[in-house]
């Protein structure tokens, strides 16, 4: 099994604009909570009927987390980056098991299988997801076998550098539509609700039960599931 795919990590968001009062407030905190749909069926690849149908990512005073939690509380993965911090961290669960790994802000994870796209395309296309306004990017890539891919995103959400340690970090907007890869399994994520709520900022601490972890021992979880 791969736990991977639940990690995801870090989708979204930047700049400010009206929030759904119509103030012109800054929407700088809440979750948003995205639908996940798989590519493959459980029939061509069983992991699917173990894997989580939603993330939820919670920001405050631009940090984030994304949290998911896989086959009945079995194991649980979250995602942590306070934008003042020059690390970063994965948080994984696995029964009584807690593992924190940290690296870089700047870094893609290792649970990442697909590059940073060659060209990002923004088109004149607009769309409404969870009532906000996105705009729309196709992504190009290195490797040809690789079609190209839509993505929409919404510039009505306030947080800096949304999409740090991920393979879109060029893109200056919450992601609220993408697709992507990992370990092997593509997969879709689509806002179904924003929820503009008070988030404690606890949210962005690393429990002190969570042992600090290398990398071999998080990939020994993630991508081997040994």
């Amino acid at each position: 099994m791969r736990l991977g795919i639940f990690i995801l990590l870090s989708l979204l968001i930047l700049n400010s604009c009206k929030n759904k009062s119509g103030q012109k407030d800054k929407v700088d905190e809440g979750t948003i909570v995205y639908n996940v749909s798989y590519f493959a069926s459980e029939k061509e690849n069983p992991i699917v009927a173990l894997l989580p149908n939603k993330v939820e990512l919670r920001f405050k005073e631009n940090n984030i987390s994304l949290t998911s939690e896989g086959y009945l509380g079995f194991f649980s993965t979250k995602f942590i980056s306070n934008f003042n911090c020059e690390k970063s961290h994965i948080l994984l669960k696995v029964l009584n098991n807690k593992f924190n790994y940290e690296f870089p802000q700047n870094e893609i994870p290792f649970i990442y299988s697909q590059l940073p796209p060659k060209k990002i395309k923004y088109l004149d296309e607009i769309k409404t997801i969870a009532g906000y306004k996105c705009k729309v990017a196709k992504l190009y890539f290195e490797d040809e076998t690789i079609n190209p891919i839509k993505i929409a995103y919404t510039e009505e959400i306030g947080l800096a550098n949304p999409n740090r340690n991920t393979p879109l970090y060029k893109i200056e907007g919450v992601l609220m539509e993408f697709e992507t890869t990992m370990n092997k399994i593509k997969t879709k994520f689509t806002a179904k609700s924003v929820s503009l709520e008070e988030i404690n900022s606890e949210e962005f601490i690393v429990p002190a039960d969570y042992v600090l972890s290398d990398k071999a021992t998080l990939k020994k979880y993630i991508v081997d599931f040994k």
